[in-house]
Order: C-alpha cells, then structure tokens, then sequence
C-alpha cells in the first residue's frame, strides 16, 4: 500500500503550476506594505497589517493564521480534500503559515510566510526539508487543488530552494486581490 508520508519524485516541471508564478517581494510590498520586521526568526505583525490577518481559523484538518484571502481559500481547498480525497484530508499536518520573517536562503527578503500567503504541508512525522528534491505522496495528491485555487507549489523552485512542503498564493492570484482586507 502506498503510504501518504512516502517521499516520491517531484514531477516534470511542466506538469504542475500552470499559469502560475511564485509571488515576488516587490509585488508583496506594493500590495500590503512592510509586514512587520525583517528577521530570523517569527516575529510579531505589523500593526496596520494585522487588520488584514486572520487568526486561528480552522480550514479543516488544522487551525491557521494568516491573510484573510488565503485562509478563506485553504477553508474552500479542505472542503474539496474532504470530500474527494478523504485519506489526504485526515492525514494532512501543517507545518505553519504566518511567520514574519526573512526567506531561510536569503536574509534580504521577506518569506511568503511574513504576508500569510504561504503554507507548509505535509504527511507522517517529518517533513522533507528544503533543497531536497522528493515530495510526500499527500502532497503530489494536493497540489493540484492548490493549483484550481491560485497556489504555486514549491516544489518548482529551482536547485536548493525547491521546497515540496510549500504552498503560497500565486503571483496572478495576489495580483487581483483587493487592497482592502475582505
């Protein structure tokens, strides 16, 4: 039997990800401003961006906080993955989601994580760390509910920064967001 935790190839990049692009720093910026303080480790929100945060919501298998937009998708991707793929939904671990902090390969630049547009997932015990170039089986099976959602999978970064355990809100998705919190 194939277990979910089982770490599997990552598939050909262009099977995955179509249409989609990983959201960049600069449109980040531009579209809610400076989140909070460019650091290590998580630190707390800004003031004027945590009016467009959510906290605690359970979207399902888990509770997550993050931006308004994103946790109301992932409540709407778990509904499906609950419905379709019910295995997937009850063994489904999050990793966390809001995180203000810099990228862990670039000191310089805000994560995805700082905005609450990214997600790491992931199934078993542990998950597959950064530049490592595997995937758990769960997660081969989500990322094209991800994809219909307007998520880039990680796991088409490129050499060391591929990262299968995230998920972010595409450049094209954050891009027609409001400017306002919903």
């Amino acid at each position: 039997m194939n277990n979910l935790s089982d770490r599997v190839p990552i598939p050909p990049k262009d099977t995955m990800n179509t249409g989609l692009s990983p959201a960049k720093e600069s449109t980040m910026l531009a579209k809610f401003g400076k989140p909070g303080k460019l650091t290590k480790d998580c630190s707390d929100p800004s003031q004027k961006f945590k009016k467009r945060l959510k906290f605690g919501v359970n979207v399902g298998p888990f509770k997550v906080s993050g931006l308004d937009f994103a946790v109301e998708s992932l409540r709407q991707i778990f509904a499906e993955v609950q419905q379709q793929l019910p295995d997937v939904f009850a063994a489904v671990k999050s990793d966390g989601m809001l995180c203000v902090r810099h990228r862990r390969k670039s000191a310089l630049l805000f994560s995805n994580h700082s905005f609450g547009t990214a997600i790491d997932i992931f199934f078993g015990t542990d998950a597959v760390p950064q530049g490592v170039h595997l995937a758990h089986r769960g997660n081969l099976l989500l990322f094209p509910f991800f994809n219909r959602h307007g998520w880039y999978w990680g796991a088409e970064f490129s050499g060391d920064f591929v990262d299968s355990m995230h998920f972010e809100l595409a450049e094209e998705t954050i891009l027609k967001l409001p400017d306002e919190p919903l």
